[in-house]
C-alpha cells in the first residue's frame, strides 16, 4: 500500500500510542485507515471527527464511564488531552490553567500550580 507522507506520520503516531495503550497497532491503524484514510479525509457527514472519526456520543460514553472504570491510564490520558486542548485554545499555561478550574478559584489555582511546577521541576534539573 502506498501511503502519503501525512498518512505515514499519522500511522507512526497511532503505532506508538497503540503500544502504550496495549492495543494492537495494526488493528488500530486499519480502523483509522477505514475511518479517515489515516487522517486524509476527516470530514464526516455524520459529524464524526478526527483520525478515528469519534462521534460526540462515543466521546461522552468514554467520559461518562470514567467513574465506572478503575483505570488510571485512561484518566491520565483524558486529563492530558484536555490540558492540550486548553493550551491550544488559550495559548499559555497560565490561561489554560485558569480554564481548568472553577472561575472563582482561578488566581489561587494558578498560584498553587506555579508553586508545584517549581517544586516538581527542581527535581528534574
Amino acid at each position: 500500500m502506498d501511503l502519503q507522507a501525512k498518512q505515514i506520520e499519522t500511522k507512526t503516531k497511532i503505532e506508538i500510542f497503540a503500544r502504550i495503550f496495549g492495543v494492537d497497532p495494526v488493528w488500530a491503524s486499519a480502523i483509522a485507515m477505514t475511518e479517515s484514510s489515516l487522517g486524509m479525509d476527516q470530514l464526516s457527514p455524520t459529524k464524526c471527527r478526527g483520525v478515528f472519526q469519534m462521534s460526540s456520543i462515543a466521546m461522552k460514553d468514554l467520559l461518562l464511564t470514567m467513574d465506572q472504570i478503575d483505570d488510571d491510564f485512561i484518566d491520565i490520558v483524558c486529563g492530558l488531552a484536555f490540558l492540550r486542548l486548553l493550551l491550544k485554545r488559550h495559548g499559555t499555561q497560565e490561561q489554560a490553567t485558569k480554564h481548568f478550574c472553577d472561575p472563582d478559584d482561578r488566581g489561587y489555582y494558578w498560584d498553587r500550580v506555579r508553586h508545584f511546577m517549581k517544586e516538581l521541576g527542581e527535581g528534574q534539573q
